[in-house]
């Protein structure tokens, strides 16, 4: 392969280094995925490294899985098995497939995600006589996560003065307590537990670390303090260190994302070299030139300025609408205009981000409406479900008994009368005799019980069934998929889908596991179930976009990495993005994280960024909306607009200011500041509180439905009818409302 001519001289620089330590700061959009997948077939082609040799940690699955198809592309005839490409969790639970045992775990161990996880928390809290829906328990959950965020077990936890932490390691000591009776593990363990058995078995690292010469890490600016002790531990003298990343980028320290660990990796590994890859091969010229103005405002970076060859371009398109209605219905028509005037645009291409989750509502409402096919990602994924959480738990039953979670979540569905009288007392009673729930109604006839005969009965014939389909699993002369599809039939599980709304959807969606599943193994043919199970609990919400042709809506925290022909960045309002309560919790470092946030928005474009906000009234901020701090900063001129009295210069925007709106017959308005609060003529604000009345007949103007007039006055509530929205009942004193009078 001419490895020359298909990188430019940086990247060629950095895929042939002979350097045993490299730091290459790869800028949004300079080619990283191809930086990495070119240095682990070099590495194999031209220094002759054994594929087994090389271990790559990703940030997703899906880079993974892109990565390992790159690679055997670059290198079709050669044996790349034994070469690993996945994330840090993937690779941890790899490893304790091999080393569980040391631990006195089975490797068929299951892996708890964080619905297992709270309701476990839930069941414990039961017994300490808290109700499921506790505050207490969200918070135990909380503090149990930050512990092992910081790699901590309960024995390494000393207590500080929160009067409530004695409670809540009490809940943290029960919880590890029940998960190693279940044989499970959550995502945290899989690297505490990784990382404990190379503390503690000096000679199972040395194995690891003589065997892989070679570890790559994408995206290392986001590496926490446990992945980072993990990554030291698998290394010698002799291993070579080769991390991929972009301070500019670190967008995960709420997570437990280190920055530092990037900026000072070259005080631990010496000597290091720092490569900068800087040619941007994504955008245009106009996006870098804003994207790179914005950054440019952090301290704690290392310094770069993006450039591309891409020159010109369209300028960044930005709008400041009326409402969060304007602002979605503005996204829609403009999504409706792309494809008019380019037919050839898939809606793929097209993506919405946004800095919360809660801003999708209005833009859904708008692509709904204009028959726009859309998906929103990070939201629930397809095996966070029920119908599918509810088959999966069965499933994990059927190879580990022992698993009280899952029993809890099926065992009275489909409905068996197992009400939570029932289900504490068969607990209670299993937990006597040291049993899972339904390991002791396989034995329950060597016992005395106090649960209902015919809860027995059902209990025992559901056992039959299962033992049944645990052999048939076992003997592994039939296709896993089809067994499984066979017991859920059995035991009358799609019947229960039958009733209750989206019947025909829930049953599709259990269909589909089936088939992943069947993929899975035909993929896989050296896998088995026990590994299905426990690989689709490591799956992460970008896994899961494909190649459908939807307009994508997600956070920008989902949209890392990804790139779209045209995007949108929504809501770019102060408060929202920056988000307030990211500066007020951590100040600078806050900001300058909601600032990188931003600067991965924008580079997610290619061709057109477009920016909108809106002046709506914030329930949230208390306050009418003003523009982010970000669109000065990037120098994007914000339209110009009509004040009263005088220009009121962008930087003495602020909550204090009164805002209004003046609109015509169809809607459209002039957004009027004003720096006192002395209101004028035609308008009269109650959010003011100068005890306005309203009578029948009076015209309103509400910051979401515009203009209207009032038909019905009844105390403190008034009925409007809105031109464009129809009759609606408000609070009189309501804040979005004013009153046009004259």
């Amino acid at each position: 392969m001419d490895y020359r001519n298909e990188l430019n001289n940086k990247q060629y620089e950095a895929v042939s280094s002979d350097k045993q330590y490299l730091r290459i700061i790869a800028g949004a959009g300079s080619g990283k995925t191809r930086v990495l997948t070119y240095r682990i077939a070099y590495l194999i082609e031209k220094f002759n490294v054994h594929p087994y040799q090389i271990v790559a940690i990703t940030f997703t699955n899906k880079v993974a899985r892109e990565m390992q198809e790159r690679t055997s592309a670059l290198l079709p005839d050669y044996n790349l098995s034994g070469l690993i490409i996945s994330t840090f969790h993937s690779f941890c639970a790899r490893f304790l497939r091999v080393e569980a045992d040391l631990l006195g775990y089975p490797r068929n161990y299951m892996i708890y995600d964080d619905d297992d996880s709270l309701r476990l928390l839930k069941l414990i809290g039961v017994e300490k006589g808290f109700k499921k829906t506790d505050e207490t328990i969200k918070q135990a959950a909380s503090y149990i996560g930050s512990q092992k965020m910081m790699g901590r077990l309960p024995s390494d936890v000393k207590l500080g003065r929160n009067p409530k932490e004695k409670l809540f390691l009490e809940f943290f000591k029960e919880y590890e307590l029940r998960k190693s009776e279940a044989y499970a593990l959550d995502f945290d363990d899989l690297l505490i537990y990784t990382i404990k058995i190379l503390k503690e078995f000096p000679e199972v690292r040395a194995k690891y670390a003589s065997r892989y010469k070679h570890i790559l890490v994408d995206e290392f600016q986001d590496t926490n303090d446990v992945q980072f002790e993990l990554l030291r531990l698998l290394t010698n003298e002799d291993t070579s260190i080769y991390v991929v990343g972009d301070p500019d980028q670190t967008i995960y320290t709420w997570r437990g994302a280190n920055q530092k660990i990037i900026l000072d990796i070259d005080k631990i590994f010496r000597p290091m070299e720092t490569i900068i890859l800087n040619e941007n091969y994504r955008s245009t010229s106009k996006i870098l030139e804003a994207s790179n103005k914005l950054i440019s405002k952090n301290v704690d970076r290392v310094k770069k300025d993006l450039f591309t060859n891409n020159k010109g371009g369209n300028d960044i398109i930005i709008r400041n609408l009326d409402s969060s209605i304007s602002e979605a219905n503005f996204i829609g028509n403009t999504i409706l205009e792309i494809k008019s005037k380019n037919p050839e645009v898939d809606y793929k291409n097209i993506a919405i981000l946004y800095r919360s989750s809660y801003l999708s509502l209005k833009i859904e409402n708008a692509l709904t409406t204009r028959g726009i096919p859309y998906k929103v990602y990070g939201g629930l994924k397809f095996y966070a479900r029920k119908e599918i959480k509810d088959a999966l738990a069965y499933f994990h039953l059927l190879l580990n008994d022992k698993d009280d979670v899952s029993f809890t979540r099926i065992c009275n569905f489909p409905r068996r009368g197992f009400g939570d009288k029932n289900l504490e007392l068969a607990r209670k009673e299993a937990s006597d005799y040291k049993l899972g729930i339904l390991e002791y109604f396989k034995k329950i006839e060597n016992y005395t019980t106090n649960i209902k005969p015919s809860i027995v009965k059902s209990m025992k014939e559901l056992v039959e069934k299962m033992e049944a389909t645990a052999t048939k699993l076992n003997v592994n002369l039939e296709a896993y998929s089809e067994v499984l599809d066979q017991f859920l039939k059995d035991i009358g599980f799609y019947k229960a889908l039958e009733d209750g709304e989206d019947q025909d959807d829930r049953i599709e969606n259990v269909h589909a596991l089936i088939d992943d599943v069947r993929t899975y193994l035909k993929n896989n043919p050296e896998s088995n179930f026990e590994e299905y199970l426990q690989n689709i609990a490591l799956m992460t919400s970008q896994d899961e976009i494909t190649g459908d042709n939807n307009v994508s809506l997600m956070t920008v925290h989902t949209a890392k990495g990804l790139e779209f022909d045209y995007v949108f960045v929504m809501g770019l309002n102060d408060g929202v993005f920056p988000n307030q309560r990211a500066i007020n919790e951590r100040d600078k470092d806050g900001l300058e994280e909601e600032r990188r946030l931003a600067y991965v928005a924008f580079t997610r474009a290619k061709k057109q960024l477009y920016l909108t906000l809106n002046r709506d009234y914030s329930y949230s901020l208390q306050s009418n909306n003003i523009p982010s701090r970000f669109i000065k900063e990037a120098e994007i001129k914000l339209p110009e607009f009509k004040f009263l009295g005088e220009s009121l210069s962008f930087g003495q925007q602020n909550n204090q200011n009164i805002y209004f709106y003046d609109f015509n017959k169809n809607n459209k308005g002039t957004g009027i500041y004003k720096k006192t609060n002395k209101l004028p003529d035609s308008l009269t604000n109650i959010n003011v509180g100068n005890g306005i009345t309203w009578n029948v007949g009076d015209i309103c103007m509400h910051t979401v439905f515009g203009r209207g007039k009032v038909v019905k006055v009844e105390n403190d509530i008034i009925e409007v009818v809105f031109d464009d929205f129809g009759k609606k009942t408000l609070l009189a004193s309501h804040k979005a409302l004013s009153k046009l009078v004259g």
